[in-house]
């Protein structure tokens, strides 16, 4: 059979070449669609619940939240592992599933869990974003050298954060440090007690008056005028013009019980940069299974343009992390390697075969191959990066080019030079093609267990 097959390709050379010029054309096209990673994603298919509840002590936190939602998740269908932490204020459910269970599928399945749980507090238990280990790609501070660090949490909060989320790709921009902001009422209690007013009349007062009403249509004529109260916050003056009683017939104001403020929430940690020791940062995380080198170059366009044209001329987006520089040093490290392999078989082959035809012949079998390569690499969705592609043994892919070619030359050298007839030529080859074909047998069920492998070990190899 295997004499047939060589003997077939000697007669139909042009469908060969032709085979062989469609491989390597859909091989550059795979590898131009291949994700370019530093390294490989290996970790499992996990999700996390996240409950916060301010105020809770870590106790009380484990006791009503995390041990309710821990029975409620017990029995999803594919969890392998359910661990959990509970601290101050907040509750931390991580379930791992087993291999080969689908992300949304899984995340579907606990939000029909917890969806039937009930938790005091009116505490609302909530998914990580889907992300990975990896997911992480960049990150940035906001500066200036006038502005407040105020100022540039609302900035960070309402446009640099809402833009970075409209990429495809993103699954969340984290912030942390900054200050999110509060309009503070300082209360006097001498007022409370002259107009005889409890601190619940007044949170109602607040509550009632922080709020937009829709009307109905007012007809004038052919017109038509939409009526609506406008009552929402915007301000402090605002907020200081809420009436809350009244004495006398005198209205009693927000502003007459006490001081009225700009405050901020309270803080549980500052990020400090180089000479700041008060800063803003951005952490900017990708969907899980993106690929890092398209979804950056859209994170590298938006950045320029915040910086260009939406933030304000004295603010500006500043990374100090970004996965490109990584990934263009693993590409640069993957292609030397490549290419000094490649340049080392052609040297090798020029010394050992004496005929610079026939090593560029055998090197020839080298991009052939991982062009092939590419093509599995990019239907089994499996990234480029410095695992898959800097450990190529390029011996083992020349191999079997080595030998046929040899053969080739010591029938050519019998024959005293003469070229040889299509007939030597299938002899030749077909002496050698059987061990050829068994040898490469023999490397290909060597590496058979890898596929045996779960989980982690799985991905990694």
């Amino acid at each position: 059979m295997i004499e047939r097959f060589v003997a077939l390709c000697l007669r139909r050379r042009f469908i060969v070449w032709a085979v062989f010029f469609l491989v390597a054309v859909y091989g550059v096209v795979s590898f131009a669609r291949l994700p370019m990673e530093a390294y490989p994603d290996i970790a499992d298919v996990s999700a996390q619940v996240i409950t916060q509840v301010n105020g809770l002590a870590a106790e009380e936190v484990e006791q009503q939240i995390t041990i309710p939602l821990e029975q409620g998740l017990m029995g999803t269908p594919g969890v392998s592992v359910m661990r959990s932490k509970s601290t101050f204020g907040l509750s931390l459910i991580t379930l791992v599933f087993k291999d080969g269970v689908e992300d949304y599928w899984c995340r579907q399945r606990i939000q029909e869990r917890i969806a039937g749980i009930s938790l005091p507090y009116g505490a609302t238990p909530g998914l990580d974003p889907l992300t990975s280990a990896v997911g992480e790609i960049y990150r940035y501070t906001l500066e200036s050298p006038t502005r407040s660090l105020r100022e540039l949490s609302e900035l960070q909060r309402w446009t640099v954060i809402p833009r970075l989320k409209q990429l495809s790709g993103i699954a969340d921009v984290s912030n942390f440090g900054g200050l999110t902001t509060q309009y503070q009422l300082e209360l006097d209690p001498a007022r409370l007690t002259a107009f005889n007013l409890s601190l619940q009349r007044i949170t109602d007062a607040i509550n009632a008056n922080n709020a937009n009403a829709g009307g109905s249509i007012l007809n004038h004529g052919e017109q038509g005028f939409v009526i609506r109260g406008i009552g929402l916050i915007r301000n402090l003056d605002d907020m200081g013009n809420i009436v809350v009683a009244q004495k006398n017939g005198t209205p009693v104001l927000l502003k007459d019980l006490g001081t009225l403020h700009l405050g901020h929430q309270e803080r549980h940690g500052v990020l400090g940069k180089d000479q700041s020791d008060d800063s803003i940062e951005g952490i900017v995380l990708m969907l899980k299974g993106e690929n890092p080198s398209r979804v950056l170059a859209e994170v590298h366009r938006t950045v320029d343009l915040l910086n260009a044209k939406v933030l304000p001329k004295d603010v500006r987006l500043v990374p100090y992390l970004d996965r490109t520089t990584l990934v263009d040093a693993t590409v640069h490290t993957v292609s030397r390697t490549l290419i000094e392999g490649i340049v080392l078989v052609v040297v090798v082959l020029l010394l050992f075969l004496g005929s610079p035809r026939t090593a560029i012949t055998v090197a020839l079998t080298i991009p052939m191959a991982l062009l092939t390569a590419f093509i599995f690499m990019h239907h089994l969705h499996i990234p480029a990066n410095l695992l898959s592609l800097g450990a190529i043994d390029f011996g083992i892919v020349v191999d079997g080019a080595v030998v046929v070619v040899e053969n080739l030359l010591r029938r050519r050298e019998e024959s005293q030079g003469r070229p040889l007839t299509l007939q030597e030529a299938y002899t030749s080859t077909a002496q050698v093609a059987r061990p050829v074909f068994f040898a490469t047998i023999i490397i290909i069920t060597a590496y058979l267990p890898l596929f045996s492998f779960e989980r982690v070990e799985y991905k990694l190899f």
